[in-house]
């Protein structure tokens, strides 16, 4: 026998947790179900060492696209609304995924359906792997008895999340480059030429100008040791890739960006986009408002908007309306967003208005970054300009002197 943690629903649809001892899983299930409570998670004090070996821990390196999640979802939706059932709609997905990982861990959730465990328990082991909202929103299609609906919702959140990532990388692309490309050009004039040219200079007793000696300096710490350049350009990758991902790099970049004056407006536009359409989006599957709130703040990806929507989930729980709440944070939540969810509350119309609030917005977020790209490329331009401005000055000015020298 062992203890099972359980999360289960009520015919209320309220979050009810405990611990039940059984020999099995299915026990606990029968036991749950005897009590007219949904299976929502059941897991054993054995699990978590369960999970720390099999699939995950061979396929480090692995990982699942934003892509293969959105068709995966789409097609689960489709073949479900056609009256296939899950076993076989995952069969069929199972059969058509070419993501390797991605098919071992839908071979795995198959079996555990297979065993009856629900398809939003048999996630949870995976749910890192997946947007907050997955869960949320096949938990909230199960309980309500309308999956193929919360997966067709789903399926049209996360094509918007991914038009809005597409957004974002399309007009940062060409900025990205002209600074690579700068750094490059710049690099190897220092390397490169600048060395030889003093070298003749120095030949020939002519006394380099400031600017000329301080490029040298920085020329010769470049070339001084190959190795550790190379050691600072994967310590530079790595800050870019891994580090910003990390809890103390999220604080460092937020923090940067957020005090910077176009980028900030950006930032706030899309997490009000992406706080608009999750919170919509599960209102509108059935989930509570404080459940549908909790993923929320976890979706955004913005710390600023993720402590004051909790800061607003213990208001509501004290019995204060959503916009009362929100309205304390002015910064962050704009004066119109607040009147809407006041309507929405009023007219029981809260996930429409929603919707329509976060369509609204990503056109802002569109402008906004049409701005931040119209003022960064001109920036990088003239920056780009300067740099090897100041580098052709630091090669001229020696060469007048050598002319003068010999004139």
């Amino acid at each position: 026998m062992s203890k099972y943690t359980y999360e289960a629903y009520s015919k209320d649809s309220k979050i009810e947790t405990g611990v039940y001892e059984a020999s099995s899983r299915q026990d606990v299930v029968d036991y749950l179900t005897k009590k007219s409570l949904t299976p929502v998670s059941i897991w054993s004090n054995d699990d978590s060492h369960k999970r720390e070996g099999g699939i995950l821990s061979i396929q480090i390196f692995s990982s699942i696209s934003g892509v293969d999640i959105m068709f995966f979802v789409r097609n689960l939706a489709t073949t479900i609304k056609a009256g296939l059932s899950i076993v076989e709609s995952l069969d069929i997905l199972i059969k058509d995924t070419k993501n390797k990982y991605f098919k071992k861990i839908l071979q795995d959730v198959l079996e555990k359906v297979k065993g009856g465990q629900q398809i939003s328990m048999a996630f949870q082991e995976y749910e890192h792997l997946f947007p907050s909202i997955f869960i949320g929103m096949i938990k909230a299609g199960e309980v309500s008895g309308q999956l193929d609906r919360a997966l067709s919702e789903l399926s049209h959140y996360l094509s918007k999340e991914y038009e809005l990532r597409n957004k974002i990388k399309s007009a940062m692309t060409y900025p990205i480059i002209l600074l690579v490309a700068s750094t490059i050009v710049v690099t190897l004039m220092l390397i490169f030429v600048l060395p030889k040219l003093t070298q003749s200079f120095a030949t020939n007793g002519v006394k380099l100008p400031l600017i000329t000696q301080i490029f040298l300096n920085i020329s010769n710490a470049l070339t001084y040791s190959y190795i550790i350049d190379g050691f600072v350009l994967v310590a530079i990758i790595f800050f870019f890739t891994y580090f910003r991902t990390t809890k103390i790099g999220k604080k460092l970049f937020f923090f940067v960006t957020s005090h910077t004056p176009v980028a900030k407006d950006l930032i706030k536009k899309i997490a009000l986009v992406r706080f608009a359409r999750t919170f919509g989006n599960l209102i509108g599957s059935g989930l509570s408002v404080v459940d549908s709130l909790n993923i929320s703040a976890q979706s955004i990806n913005n710390q600023d908007y993720t402590e004051a929507i909790n800061k607003t989930i213990e208001d509501i729980k004290n019995g204060l309306p959503i916009s009362e709440s929100i309205a304390k944070f002015p910064k962050l939540f704009p004066g119109l967003l607040i009147s809407l969810i006041s309507v929405g509350e009023r007219t029981g119309a809260l996930q429409e208005i929603l919707i329509t609030f976060a369509d609204f917005y990503d056109e802002e977020v569109d402008n906004t970054l049409k701005q931040l790209t119209s003022l960064l490329e001109p920036i990088l331009l003239l920056t780009m300009g300067l740099m090897i401005g100041a580098i052709a000055i630091s090669i001229i000015l020696p060469i007048y002197s050598l002319v003068g020298h010999f004139v």
